[in-house]
């Protein structure tokens, strides 16, 4: 289990440090038809502290 969340850990600080945009849709609809639409989108940066 401690393998598994360091693994996790070390993916996350990957994709921080690089960045990653994460999209999706979410539609709720009856009978066909829309009645609710949302476009999510997701920015995940890193802020590295300016040297001073």
């Amino acid at each position: 289990m401690a393998d598994a969340a360091e693994a996790v850990a070390d993916l996350l600080d990957r994709v921080v440090h690089r960045g990653a945009v994460v999209t999706g849709d979410v539609i709720i609809s009856l009978a066909g038809i829309d009645l609710v639409r949302l476009d999510l989108r997701l920015l995940l940066l890193g802020i590295e502290e300016a040297p001073g």
